[in-house]
């Protein structure tokens, strides 16, 4: 079936292909997402828009239109109902992870409230134009209860779509009857309106919602200014095809504002712009913002004429369904331009379209055609003759079908496991199940059990990074936790640990450096790989010859990749400190200090360092910098003034006495990070130190 949409979607789909093959991060990060985040990789738009071509070539009459709707009306209602029920702290589903305002079965607050605003033209235009698919007194009904749960939930996109939702029909629908119709709506509208200005004007008292709006999660968005930032350096660097799908966290990590570290939002990460059209520039580059662009303009243009035509239609064939599915699309524009896209919202925006341009086809206004010959028009009957193309493209699809199911199921399995690991790894209590063997008749301590399941995952889907750090990081927490057990006390000097321990202590250290280096080779513009990398570097310095060379090998790549970062300064001005070098101590944290200037950390660890290398008068100063930017109630407050008047004393006395007080950022947080606490351990990997430590540049003040 062909359909106005046809060429937008396909134009689209191929760019995120060639984008893909482009990207400069050629990976499964591009392919399969940002695990476990799959949408947005070139894996979701496939499926994406295979959903919509299949819907749009196999609903062919109204009532399958409507029963589509009715399916959808059904499942949103109880929807709402259950978003009310939660935001009131209802919690009426059985399941532990589902008893916190956290939970939504539609993935977030945005997708839910975004679901319910895409519905409301199917009660609007009921109101207005009564037609067969829904009784007047049944649409105003759930139109409250869906603007009702939209103004307590909602956020700004879906409040300016839900009046975008209104105003069309004021606008579009001028006969006297239509006018009258619409006073229908003010009853609604006015419950709305009040229910939403209570819910986000906190200081009206008094004010019932006030205590449930603030324990109602919303989604924090990264701003219009700053994404347009992002996004348009992004575009500068790969102008055409842009980084690849799913690698807008890359983006933001290597271009993001320094103004952000002056917010409250200043070790946040986002992986999505303002908008889509924003993650699409920066993902996709030019061509795909164009694309979308073009696909958006087609839209608006065929539902404008859709809900035109319908104004003028008789009572007698009146039908509301292209119109309410034309004004939905329209809606679903609107939130594009003010918030990303969701797994959920997508679906249900294509499936929108396809009924849309499927009510157009079960009138003829749309062609319908099939490349098959047709048997009717052959004479010969001696000839068997079918329509062979369906047959031919349905094998074809069969056979990757099948194909694509398998590898989905090592996927999600893979997936499931991890968050058997995660559960494990928060868990208090002894658990009586593992990943590689189910038959437990004793219980297993959580590090094994999450051990396990860790390996289980990666050996189903070795290809995803985020398990690979994960492992890394249980492998060193388990060999931490025998070094410490067993190690050095002041009972026992020499400690207990025997020969089984140092070989288990050894392959361990191995394994999490090997797992850690994997996932900065399966995704090397992730700067959270090097830092885990070099953190793991750092902590076995005190065993491992050479690592703390990597270490700072590694932080400086870290810092390459996220160069706004003051926290990854800070760290490896730590390392630097920790060697007694102090310049280049005090080069990091002064780096770290300029990136954020309300950094109280930063500047602490900053006058320590410059302490130690005996400026005291600029040790002062920063000490002073630490005081004025902490709260006087804070204990860090009071540790800071006690060191601020330490200070003091060393410089009226002239003392050159070596002080208790080092830089926090330096301070050993393992087992295996201090000599002595456990064996040497000889790695291969670090057989040789780096031959040139990536140092990145001072920052500009």
């Amino acid at each position: 079936t062909r359909t106005p949409f046809d060429i937008p979607l396909l134009l689209f789909l191929a760019i995120v292909v060639i984008s893909t093959l482009l990207s400069a991060n050629p990976n499964y990060v591009s392919i399969w997402g940002n695990f476990p985040k799959v949408h947005g990789s070139l894996v979701s738009w496939v499926l994406y828009i295979l959903l919509y071509f299949i819907a749009v070539s196999n609903i062919k009459t109204q009532s399958q239109i409507r029963n589509i709707i009715y399916a959808y009306i059904v499942s949103t209602t109880l929807l709402s109902v259950l978003t009310l029920l939660y935001y009131f702290n209802i919690y009426v589903l059985p399941f532990d992870y589902a008893k916190t305002t956290l939970f939504n079965p539609a993935g977030s607050s945005f997708a839910s409230s975004a679901l319910m605003v895409l519905a409301l033209p199917l009660f609007i235009l009921p109101v207005i134009k009564p037609g067969k698919l829904l009784a007047v007194n049944l649409s105003l009904g759930l139109l409250t209860l869906y603007l009702v749960t939209i103004a307590l939930t909602g956020n700004l996109s879906t409040y300016v779509a839900t009046i975008v939702a209104l105003i069309i029909p004021f606008l579009i629908y001028t006969k006297a009857a239509a006018k009258k119709s619409l006073g229908l709506l003010i009853i609604p509208v006015v419950i709305a309106l009040i229910l939403a200005g209570l819910n986000n004007l906190s200081n009206i008292k008094p004010n019932p919602l006030a205590k449930f709006k603030n324990n109602y999660p919303q989604e924090i968005l990264l701003s219009p200014a700053a994404s347009w930032e992002v996004s348009g350096k992004s575009f500068v660097q790969n102008p055409f095809v842009g980084s690849g799908p799913a690698t807008y966290l890359f983006n933001f990590n290597a271009f993001k504002p320094l103004a952000l570290n002056y917010s409250k939002l200043w070790t946040a990460k986002f992986d999505t712009g303002f908008n889509e059209y924003l993650t699409v520039l920066g993902t996709l580059g030019g061509l795909g913002f164009v694309s979308l662009l073009f696909l958006s303009v087609i839209i608006l243009g065929f539902s404008w004429k859709s809900i035109k035509n319908n104004e003028y239609q008789s009572a007698e064939v009146h039908n509301n369904l292209p119109a309410a599915l034309a004004l939905s699309s329209i809606l679903a524009l609107v939130l594009l331009a003010l918030h990303p896209t969701t797994v959920v919202t997508t679906v249900i925006t294509l499936m929108i379209l396809a009924l849309l341009a499927a009510s157009h086809k079960s009138t003829s206004k749309i062609e319908e055609i099939s490349l098959g010959i047709k048997a009717s028009r052959i004479k010969d009957q001696n000839v068997i003759i079918g329509d062979m193309l369906p047959i031919i493209v349905f094998s074809i699809v069969l056979l990757l079908v099948i194909a694509g199911a398998w590898k989905t199921r090592k996927v999600v399995l893979a997936d499931y496991y991890h968050r058997l690991a995660l559960k494990a790894a928060a868990s208090t209590k002894p658990l009586n199940y593992d990943c590689l063997n189910n038959n437990l008749k004793t219980p297993q301590s959580n590090g094994i059990v999450a051990y396990n399941c860790l390996v289980k995952t990666e050996a189903l889907n070795p290809q995803i990074d985020l398990y690979r750090t994960d492992l890394a990081q249980t492998n060193f927490a388990i060999a931490n936790a025998i070094a410490l057990s067993k190690g050095p006390t002041e009972a026992s000097p020499s400690g207990s640990l025997t020969d089984d321990d140092k070989k288990t202590i050894q392959q361990l250290l191995s394994q999490s450096i090997n797992e850690a280096r994997t996932a900065t080779t399966l995704s090397p513009r992730n700067a959270q790989n090097w830092e885990i990398l070099a953190s793991i570097y750092r902590q076995i310095s005190g065993v491992a010859e050479n690592a703390t060379s990597f270490a700072l090998d590694s932080y400086g790549r870290s810092i390459a990749l996220d160069p706004f970062n003051p926290t990854l300064r800070l760290n490896a001005g730590g390392v630097y400190y920790s060697l007694k070098n102090y310049d280049l101590a005090i080069r990091f944290f002064s780096d770290s200090v300029q990136l954020k200037p309300d950094f109280a950390n930063g500047y602490y660890n900053l006058s320590v360092a410059l302490r130690d290398k005996g400026d005291l008068q600029n040790a002062q100063k920063a000490a002073e910098t630490v005081l004025s930017l902490l709260d006087p109630k804070s204990p860090d407050y009071k540790t800071a003034s006690e060191y601020l008047t330490d200070l003091k004393t060393r410089i009226a006395t002239g003392s050159a006495q070596e002080s208790q007080i080092k830089a926090p950022a330096a301070e050993e947080k393992s087992a295996l990070q201090k000599k002595g606490t456990a064996p040497k351990v000889s790695l291969d990997e670090l057989k040789q130190s780096p031959d040139k430590i990536a140092t990145p540049p001072a920052v500009k003040k």
